[in-house]
């Protein structure tokens, strides 16, 4: 049985022989960060017995998971997992590389069905999820043009400030109104934010933001990641 390493070193090794080498580097950068996710993550999804061999040997070795197991374990779950979640969390990538994953992401799932390693079901599963995350280069936009925004706003004597995750319930030009994600779940709003956020921006999408009341208008003062 190839271990998930193995095959994923394969995977890398034809993409070298065709790519040009800034090209390649993408590749490689991507695939060793899916590879940290699989081994810190993908144990969750494992039943009790498989549970209790790759704790027997996560002691020894923490990246064991991915020697253990086979590219079976893959899925949707998976591919969704690390796009969505580890790579806006964790690696808090930049538009550019995370553009650079979905298409690395795209063509492992293609290069595994073809090879026999995931079965039709698990392919056509992960690219029903490609075809729904076409939007998550302007996630990591719209987390950077928050951050400048943030940097622009004039210093007001705030009658009450909120840091939090807030998600978005309503959208108008140059305006948001918020949900707050945890706790009274207070409507909030409007908060003032260039038109080109406002375009971006998308109902039920999560901000982890700080932001201060002035007169009736809410204004971002600090700006973290934007979640779908």
């Amino acid at each position: 049985m190839e271990n998930i390493d193995t095959v994923l070193g394969a995977f890398l090794a034809e993409q070298h022989n065709r790519l040009k080498q800034k090209s390649y580097r993408d590749y490689e950068d991507v695939i060793h960060f899916f590879q940290d996710y699989l081994n810190q993550y993908a144990p969750n999804r494992l039943n009790e017995d498989e549970w209790k061999k790759w704790e027997a040997q996560f002691h020894e070795d923490e990246d064991c998971y991915t020697k253990m197991f086979s590219p079976e374990k893959l899925s949707s779950g998976s591919f969704d997992e690390f796009l969505d979640y580890f790579m806006i969390r964790k690696v808090m990538s930049s538009v550019s590389f995370m553009k650079a994953a979905v298409k690395v992401m795209k063509k492992l799932n293609k290069w595994l069905f073809e090879n026999g390693y995931i079965n039709q079901s698990t392919y056509h599963n992960v690219l029903e999820y490609f075809d729904e995350a076409k939007d998550l280069p302007d996630v990591e936009k719209l987390a950077d043009l928050f951050l400048d925004y943030a940097e622009k706003t004039p210093d007001k004597p705030f009658e009450e400030i909120l840091e939090g995750y807030f998600s978005i319930k309503s959208i108008e030009r140059g305006q948001l109104w918020l949900d707050e994600a945890i706790g009274s779940k207070r409507d909030i709003g409007p908060l003032r934010v260039s038109t080109q956020i406002s375009n971006l921006c998308k109902k039920g999408w999560d901000i982890n933001v700080a932001i201060g009341k002035y007169q009736g208008e809410w204004y971002i003062l600090e700006s973290g990641n934007v979640y779908r």
